[in-house]
């Protein structure tokens, strides 16, 4: 008797963990109102802990499979409803990340934007992507704003050989320090340099 109880057990505890991973996996209305879903995925943990990212989309009312997939800037995340309601009625489905530690992927005891290399958002857009192309888009383009235009820039360039998406839009992306030579060429090399070893 207790053997099958405690089989009976380990099938509650394990339909009980399907589930809740299932419903986390899954879009929801999202904040943004009417049209807006939006999907929290949970990422392999890093060196804060616990890690996950959002993936919101509004869909095209046209029989399409093209897509845009956008990426905020530094200490944003996604809330321009009308920018994606306008590639919409250009028959994009239309898909925005808030990457990790922003925005909706924002968790309890995390430190906002925490980041100690720009490529760990790398994962955040690759898993945005391949859910993007499950969902039957096979023409998607990056789309990113300031800080997400060097991030999205790095990951293409990272990926040139075996590029995963048609195009890359990029509006005032941060490239550039825009400093003058004293502190492009010294002061900002000294701090980068301090910061590798006292991390923190």
């Amino acid at each position: 008797m207790i053997k099958y109880m405690r089989h009976i057990f380990i099938f509650i505890v394990v339909w009980l963990a399907a589930g809740t991973i299932c419903s986390f996996a899954q879009y929801k209305p999202d904040r943004l109102g009417e049209g807006f879903e939006a999907k929290t995925i949970v990422m392999p943990d890093d060196y804060s802990g616990k890690v996950v990212t959002t993936l919101v989309r509004s869909l095209s009312s046209c029989d399409t499979h093209k897509a845009v997939l956008y990426v905020h800037g530094y200490n944003d995340y996604f809330f321009q409803e009308t920018l994606a309601r306008t590639f919409n009625d250009s028959c994009f489905n239309f898909y925005a990340v808030d990457l990790r530690k922003y925005g909706r992927s924002l968790l309890p005891e995390q430190t906002p934007f925490e980041v100690r290399d720009l490529q760990e958002y790398f994962a955040d857009i690759d898993t945005a992507l391949t859910l993007i192309r499950e969902e039957e888009n096979t023409d998607i383009v990056l789309m990113a704003h300031s800080t997400g235009g060097l991030i999205t820039s790095l990951y293409c360039e990272a990926h040139r050989n075996d590029l995963p998406v048609q195009g890359l839009i990029l509006n005032s992306p941060f490239l550039d320090m825009n400093m003058n030579w004293f502190y492009e060429k010294i002061l900002v090399p000294i701090v980068s340099a301090w910061g590798r070893w006292f991390k923190g």
